[in-house]
């Protein structure tokens, strides 16, 4: 096959791929403590599969998705059970499938008096948190107070490298190989009252998404030309 067709097909490919990811963030532009997911793409490599000395080495992209971890805005609620993360840490909730992290800190409580954090109950220091009726006050440093009383102290965990997380949904991350860790000393603070939103701009990921179509449609137009070139090529020297 023309070179010129699979290059053009590897761009679609990607392209796809950026859209897909765009699309995402899009669509978790309003979710508290959703982190955005970024299209890479490195240099094309040619591809050597079946070469020979006749071959034109084929470009093929390689792209991935990989997650954005920046920190995403704050914003003040008023609610006693929002809370907001600065700095590169996570809350730890219990997931079907064992410990998870996500920075999602709009909790609430379910049916038996449990902090949660979209359905997932939130871990403290010491097991789950219960909050029973009166007030709540959340400190700097997790300590959960309930009527004055301590009940808890939120788990705020850290990775030694954020991109060896797995994502699960919006705001969920699985560890992978890796071992959380107390964050180090003053490098996290969480503030109660405040949610932290996703790091995403809605006008910026708009104009990547007609950019995007524009590059997809471009390279298909691309390859569907190529394809007519080279048929139209075999016609005619098949008639010489």
């Amino acid at each position: 096959m023309n070179a010129g067709i699979y290059s053009a097909a590897s761009g679609g490919v990607s392209a796809m791929l950026r859209l897909e990811a765009i699309a995402d963030n899009l669509a978790n532009a309003s979710t508290v403590g959703f982190k955005a997911e970024r299209f890479v793409q490195r240099a094309a490599a040619p591809s050597r599969a079946g070469t020979t000395q006749t071959a034109v080495p084929t470009p093929i992209n390689r792209a991935h998705l990989e997650t954005d971890f920046s920190q995403g805005s704050i914003t003040r609620t008023g609610n006693s059970l929002d809370v907001a993360i600065t700095g590169p840490g996570f809350f730890v909730v219990d997931g079907k499938q064992g410990e998870r992290l996500t920075r999602r800190g709009n909790f609430s409580l379910d049916a038996e008096g449990h902090l949660t954090s979209g359905g997932l109950r939130v871990q403290g220091d010491g097991g789950q948190i219960v909050i029973g009726p009166g007030s709540v006050e959340i400190a700097d440093d997790g300590t959960v107070r309930n009527d004055g009383n301590i009940v808890g102290k939120l788990r705020v965990v850290a990775v030694p490298d954020q991109s060896g997380l797995k994502r699960e949904g919006g705001t969920l991350f699985a560890l992978g190989n890796q071992t959380p860790a107390e964050p180090l000393p003053g490098a996290v603070s969480l503030t109660q009252g405040a949610i932290e939103g996703a790091n995403v701009s809605p006008v910026e990921s708009l104009v990547g998404l007609i950019d995007t179509m524009r590059g997809y449609e471009a390279y298909m137009h691309a390859a569907q030309q190529l394809d007519e070139i080279e048929t139209r090529t075999i016609t005619d020297v098949g008639r010489v």
